[in-house]
């Protein structure tokens, strides 16, 4: 009998530059050689992302997550003064509105002498953004994947490394006597909490390790004295080398305990793939003095920037013109894949890249290695799973189909029914399912949600839910706009992921809604989920005549819903042509009913509206 192995996809994104800096292109897999813990892997692909192509800009659009650029701002309340807290959210919006483009995935988070505490994930949501770094103590989000606004956050102690609790109850403790708590300090207790916040930060770089790609870490900070881990001789050169990190004088290298925790941080970034910027907040310094109890010098920011590839920048109005020269040589970023066994679920396994037949001077930048997956903590799962919304993750496991559509109501919001669709056979033996629906708009920002679980009687829908599956029916309230409405379904372990785009047209706009197909005789089990437009009439009703639509087409009948329209304003026209079974009128719209006379797949629907000179026309994907 042999054993059977499981062989994951690795992806390993990669930027090449110059010796100028710049950004080389057109490179192909010949020109790549890929290391797994010390052996050849053969490169089966390459993926190419080219940030200053016109496509890049558009914050919704699909893209490979492993070359994504995700940003953590990060602000430091140990060390820190109560009066630098300003300055650091000024440099934390002039990064965000300066730096990073659309497509670029922001989070904000915290850390303090008790741990590290997310408050936003990442996520192109900037206007959540920006009201975390404008009040970073208090902001609460009830969202579980925190992409929206409002509610409950949660913290991340330094439980594996055995430093901290933790404490889920911080949020309304008072900003000021965190950040003023480590002035009052003795120099020892100060070292104490340095070889802490080493630890937390370590902690964080562990947690992102299961979000693919690159991350980089902003760390607004005062920083701590660099002596309590260098020693009273300060290095001028804190780049990270292993000789630096072995037993030497305390006297010239600080604390053994220190120098060890900042090797257990340097590790765990480099690990994770994540790389810590640190942003002097203080301000001018004046050279060889303390004020409160906070050294003027920001060497312990490059002592703790420099391990993980990072850098220090001095003045928060440079840093603008600091991350367009690092942004600059990450323009082009091409993502190597390779299969590997997996042998043993959270091993680290170093890699290495070598360039082949590139200009002379050419350097490649790639993570220095990889975990197998498996043994996340619940926190990396929640990561998980918002990188599979923000990313459009397809998942295999549960197979789900979606379609939403827009309905006029009396108010300026739309009503947008969403309606998912999962596969009964890959819900077996499951009592409970999750439904994470979210509205991104052009811009990124979450308009809209839902999150909601469903509990199933199995002894009950059994039989009903294994011939044919799970209906989920959420009403979404959104203004006129283009949107990417995204639905994760969690079951136990697996996982399932849909999409549809929908517009939402304005007052007197011809848009017409997707196809529905009419699936009232199919035996679904049928949730109404959660609404946000209670009051709107139920918008699929064909003059009375109300029925179930299908996100995947199961008969021939079907109909199309044009909004802000009379039947009698409408006509229209199809290629190949198909049976016409009259325009039923509906809440605000008019419904053209249809049937195929033979099976089809694509149909193209031209509308023409009274009063509108161009008509629309529509293309028509019929699923049989």
């Amino acid at each position: 009998m042999q054993e059977a192995i499981t062989v994951n996809v690795v992806e390993v994104p990669v930027t090449v530059v110059d010796s100028s800096g710049n950004p080389i292109r057109g490179l192909t897999a010949a020109n790549f050689k890929l290391y797994d813990a010390g052996k050849e892997v053969a490169v089966n692909s390459v993926d190419t992302i080219d940030f200053a192509s016109k496509a890049s800009l558009s914050a919704v659009s699909p893209l490979n997550p492993a070359a994504r650029r995700k940003f953590l701002v990060l602000f430091d309340l140990s060390f820190s003064k109560p009066s630098s807290l300003a300055r650091a959210q000024e440099a934390a919006r002039e990064f965000v509105t300066k730096s990073v483009q659309p497509r670029d995935l922001v989070g904000v988070g915290t850390v303090d002498r008790r741990g590290f505490r997310l408050i936003a994930t990442f996520t192109t949501d900037r206007k959540l953004v920006a009201e975390a770094i404008a009040n970073p103590a208090q902001l609460k989000t009830d969202d579980p994947l925190h992409l929206g606004r409002r509610g409950n956050v949660f913290d991340v102690s330094s439980q594996e490394s055995g430093v901290g609790k933790g404490n889920a109850a911080r949020g309304d403790e008072n900003l000021a006597a965190i950040m003023a708590d480590t002035a009052r300090q003795s120099r020892e207790t100060v070292r104490v909490e340095a070889e802490k916040e080493m630890d937390f930060l370590g902690d964080l770089a562990k947690m992102l390790r299961s979000i693919p790609g690159k991350k980089q870490v902003v760390f607004l900070s005062e920083g701590f004295d660099p002596r309590f881990v260098q020693g009273s001789e300060a290095s001028e050169d804190l780049s990270y080398q292993s000789s630096v990190f072995s037993s030497r004088d305390d006297q010239r290298f600080g604390a053994n305990s220190a120098s060890t925790a900042l090797r257990r941080m340097a590790d765990a970034f480099r690990g994770s793939d994540v790389v810590l910027h640190a942003l002097d907040i203080q301000g001018l310094r004046v050279d060889n003095s303390m004020e409160g109890g906070f050294v003027n010098s920001n060497d312990s920011l490059r002592l703790l920037a420099q391990p993980t590839g990072g850098m220090v920048f001095k003045n928060a109005n440079k840093i603008e013109t600091d991350f367009e020269r690092l942004m600059k040589a990450e323009e082009v970023v091409y993502v190597l894949s390779f299969q590997a066994p997996a042998k043993k679920p959270g091993q680290f396994h170093d890699l290495k890249v070598k360039l082949v037949n590139v200009p002379s001077g050419a350097k490649a930048f790639a993570r220095a290695g990889y975990y197998e997956a498996g043994g996340e903590t619940a926190q990396e799962r929640s990561l998980t799973n918002a990188e599979i919304v923000m990313n459009d993750v397809a998942q295999k496991d549960v197979r789900t189909a979606s379609l939403a559509a827009a309905f006029p109501t009396a108010a300026e919001n739309a009503q947008v029914p969403v309606i998912v669709e999962v596969n009964g056979a890959d819900l077996e033996k499951q009592n409970a399912v999750d439904f994470y629906v979210y509205a991104f708009d052009d811009e990124g920002t979450v308009r809209d949600r839902v999150y909601q679980r469903v509990t199933l009687d199995l002894a009950k829908v059994g039989t009903k839910l294994r011939a044919n599956g799970l209906k989920y029916w959420a009403t979404l309230s959104l203004p006129p706009g283009k949107y990417a409405v995204k639905t994760l379904v969690i079951a136990g372990p697996k996982k399932g992921f849909a999409r549809a785009d929908v517009v939402v047209p304005a007052a007197n706009q011809l848009a017409a809604a997707p196809v529905f197909v009419d699936d009232s005789s199919s035996n679904w089990v049928l949730v109404k989920g959660t609404s946000h437009a209670e009051s709107a009439a139920y918008p699929f009703d064909l003059s009375g005549e109300k029925f179930i639509p299908a996100a995947t087409a199961r008969t021939k009948r079907f109909a199309v819903f044009v909004p802000n329209a009379k039947p009698e304003d409408v006509t229209f026209e199809t290629t190949p042509k198909v049976k016409f079974l009259g325009a039923a009128k509906g809440a605000g719209t008019t419904a053209l009913v249809m049937e195929l006379d033979k099976p089809v797949k694509d149909v193209e629907l031209t509308i023409h509206k009274k009063g509108v000179a161009t008509p629309e026309k529509i293309p028509l994907h019929i699923v049989q």
